[in-house]
């Protein structure tokens, strides 16, 4: 019964990815994501089920559009693949199965929710630079219904909130500082779209979290920059791919985050 859960997961976690492409490419054009129905970039013939089976549709197509041969983007696929691989570690991680309470599903269906944000934020920072207020305002809404289950249940949100408020007041009055001494507010040290992700992040994760999700991003900034050379850091989308690291690992750091928590108390 756990294969047959854990299979549902790896292909929701796929059927999401192709979600996530749909909106990746849309919103930062301010095209609509749920009632237009899906069509090809270049020849914008509209796409029916069997073009849009995750995964599937873009080996037996041979990554090429039905319609006009042109090639489809690799990131489709691969994005397809790597949503259902993040859903299917995150049960794993989390022991998701058949003798699982109802407060653990609940728990798991809460950061799934989230990652759905983490995955869009991340695609469209890393092609367009933005994080979009509509996708920081969900991550909100998602971060305090979380925060809401978590004290109905009488779990502590202490870090939740710290996690929300410290790290994103310190780098805003960073920047400020730097803007009073350089009178110069385009070359800040933090973006806000960037801070305000920060301060999500926390609010989900927690001050810890929080931590250990911006040291993993920096590592995987740095070794992004030693192999390719960028004019233009997408920090959301190296914080994207942290965060779905971080909430991996989370169960078997306790102690890790005890001492960071300990920081806070």
């Amino acid at each position: 019964m756990d294969v047959i859960i854990l299979l549902t997961i790896l292909i929701s976690g796929t059927v999401f990815g192709s979600f996530f492409t749909l909106a990746v490419h849309r919103i930062p054009r301010n095209e609509n994501i749920t009632y237009v129905r899906s069509y090809c970039p270049k020849c914008n013939h509209k796409l029916y089920g069997f073009d849009l089976i995750p995964v599937l549709s873009y080996i037996f197509l041979g990554g090429k559009c039905r319609y006009c041969k042109d090639k489809i983007r690799p990131r489709y696929l691969l994005l397809e693949i790597f949503s259902g691989l993040i859903f299917l570690l995150v049960a794993l991680s989390h022991n998701i199965g058949i003798e699982s309470s109802l407060y653990e599903f609940i728990e798991i269906s809460f950061i799934y929710l989230f990652l759905c944000g983490v995955f869009i934020i991340g695609g469209i920072d890393k092609e367009n630079l933005i994080i979009p207020n509509g996708l920081i305002i969900y991550e909100l809404v998602v971060g305090f219904g979380y925060i809401a289950f978590k004290i109905f249940n009488k779990v502590s949100v202490y870090s939740n909130i710290v996690g929300l408020l410290a790290i994103p007041l310190l780098f805003t009055i960073i920047n400020l500082l730097v803007k009073l001494i350089t009178k110069n507010e385009n070359k800040l040290p933090f973006g806000m779209g960037d801070i305000k992700y920060i301060a999500v992040i926390g609010l989900f994760l927690g001050f810890s979290g929080q931590v250990v999700a911006m040291l993993i991003s920096l590592l995987v900034t740095l070794l992004y920059l030693i192999i390719k050379r960028i004019k233009e850091i997408p920090f959301g989308y190296y914080l994207s791919i942290a965060t779905a690291i971080t909430i991996i690992i989370l169960p078997h750091i306790t102690e890790v985050l005890e001492i960071i928590n300990f920081i806070i108390v």
